[in-house]
């Protein structure tokens, strides 16, 4: 009878044929993640801890982490990550404007006056809205990546690039995976600390100097251009940046509330 049951597994296993290098014997589930960043740098080290922090959150992903010239340009990944034949890419802020115009608002002139109020705005404020934004288009906006001003010198123009998913994929997550893929890459807000750093150090000029009042009613290094050209910009990107653009006003008052509450205490 042993003889026998040998011989069946041996059988089974011939079937089976050999295992194929790439077969993961846990059966863990492959992620793609699409995002080119150069060698040694910030971005490097923040997707690295990304990678980290899904392997101890959730080992059962087995992730591709494509950082290289393999991640192709930015308009193929976005294609890539909006037809599912990657679940996570990075895109600048271009070609995810270009998804949803609504995002040109965050680059207005002299629309927000500190990191800190427009961190405030983003996280708190808009995250949500333009999460639904995405979501038309068949995807998940995760988070914000590279968010800094596009002219550190001046402070006059924000630039916010994403971090998004397949919404398809990602709706088919668990409750538990989906917040794992989704504070994986910001935790702890780590990654825009060093991301910030890193340009900082790469020889643009931090912020410095008084603030003034802006246009937009925040605090400006600069007197930002007039409401007009903010007008501009939310009609020509359409759709709901109106509304979009009275919500980052709100988030600004808001700012300037908490900021007077805390300075006065």
């Amino acid at each position: 009878m042993r003889r026998l049951a040998l011989l069946a597994v041996a059988v089974l296993l011939s079937a089976c044929g050999p295992q194929a290098p790439g077969d993961d014997p846990r059966g863990r589930k492959e992620v793609i993640v699409s995002a080119e960043v150069p060698a040694g740098s910030a971005a490097e080290s923040n997707w690295k801890r990304f990678a980290h922090n899904v392997g101890v959150w959730a080992p059962e992903y087995a992730l591709s982490m494509r950082l290289g010239a393999e991640a192709g340009t930015p308009a193929q990944r976005a294609a890539d990550v909006q037809a599912g034949a990657i679940q996570i890419a990075a895109l600048p802020p271009d070609v995810a404007a270009a998804i949803a115009p609504e995002l040109q608002v965050l680059s207005a002139h002299g629309l927000f006056g500190s990191e800190a109020e427009a961190d405030f705005v983003l996280d708190r404020i808009v995250l949500e809205p333009y999460r639904r934004l995405f979501s038309e288009k068949g995807l998940r906006l995760i988070g914000w990546i590279d968010d800094d001003w596009a002219d550190p010198a001046t402070r006059e123009t924000w630039a916010a690039g994403v971090i998004v998913a397949n919404k398809a994929w990602f709706e088919r997550l668990t409750p538990h995976d989906r917040d794992v893929f989704t504070q994986a890459y910001a935790s702890a807000g780590q990654a825009r600390v060093d991301s910030r750093a890193a340009r900082r150090g790469a020889g643009e000029a931090a912020p410095a100097g008084a603030p003034h009042q802006s246009p937009s009613g925040g605090t400006g290094q600069t007197i930002g251009p007039l409401p007009d050209a903010h007008a501009a910009i939310v009609g020509r990107a359409g759709g709901r940046s109106r509304e979009i653009y009275d919500l980052v006003l709100k988030g600004k008052q808001d700012f300037a509330a908490r900021s007077g509450t805390a300075q006065g205490n």
